[in-house]
């Protein structure tokens, strides 16, 4: 018996001190990938407006100054999203047809489990499409998209209601207008998927969508877009069921609006 005891003494002791070696692993992981984005954030350039003509300062290329040092380290980059009052602020990647490169790589394409947000790469940009379909990882330091879990209260809406997503060349203000609950899907599956409407080629169609969007949402905004809008959807992993997804959809303001 006392073999026995002494072989689960010794079993208990190595998971133990495995699952410590994995946490360490882990936290020290996540606390390299935020200095790697705060320093991505020094790279951001506090230019003033051009006061004469309320515009944000360019380069010859039309980059917006704000985002220019960023665009030149990474070519990939295509605006950046922040909900004030929350952490999410972090760039946004995109490269055409391709929706693994910055699924576990940071903003230098180096390995990093958390990733940065990127859209859809089935999506469009010029021209742009409708709909452009942004994902996050759910990261249980609270970093990348995790703060989206909080809008699944009302209350957390009425408080922080606006998503800011700039593109490299235009600034946006966006109107939260649902927050919904689905399921992953791929484009062979049946039924709505909300993950990839990326245009409307009607009002009908696009009426539709917003219908099955509704039938989704967790609660009434009061905000409904209309065809022709420019949306944004933001999209994450939720673990209240299998393959569950949070996302959260918003419309652009009018471009006269700040």
């Amino acid at each position: 018996m006392k073999i026995i005891r002494r072989i689960i003494f010794i079993i208990a002791l190595i998971v133990f001190i495995g699952s410590g070696i994995y946490l360490g692993k882990y936290f020290y992981d996540r606390h390299v990938s935020s200095q790697n984005m705060d320093a991505v954030k020094s790279l951001l350039v506090t230019e003033a407006e051009d006061e004469s003509a309320d515009l944000p300062a360019r380069t010859q290329d039309d980059i917006l100054v704000r985002y220019s040092q960023l665009y030149e380290q990474n070519t990939d980059m295509a605006g950046w999203i922040t909900i004030e009052g929350t952490n999410i602020d972090y760039p946004v990647m995109y490269i055409q047809g391709d929706n693994e490169t910055y699924l576990h790589s940071n903003f230098n394409k180096e390995y990093d489990a958390g990733g940065v947000p990127f859209i859809d790469g089935n999506n469009i940009l010029d021209p742009r499409d409708d709909n452009l379909v942004i994902y996050g990882h759910n990261m249980n330091d609270k970093s990348m998209f995790q703060n989206l879990m909080n809008y699944k209260e009302y209350s957390f809406y009425e408080e922080h209601p606006v998503v800011q997503f700039d593109t490299i060349k235009e600034l946006g203000s966006y109107d939260i207008a649902a927050v919904i609950l689905a399921k992953a899907s791929a484009p062979g599956d049946e039924g709505f998927h909300y993950d990839h409407s990326y245009s409307f080629d009607s009002e009908e169609a696009f009426q539709e969508y917003w219908r099955n969007i509704q039938a989704l949402s967790l609660y009434d905004t009061g905000i409904t877009p209309e065809y022709g809008d420019q949306l944004i959807t933001l999209s994450t992993c939720e673990y209240s069921q299998e393959d569950g997804r949070l996302a959260v959809i918003a419309v652009k303001r009018d471009a006269t609006s700040k």
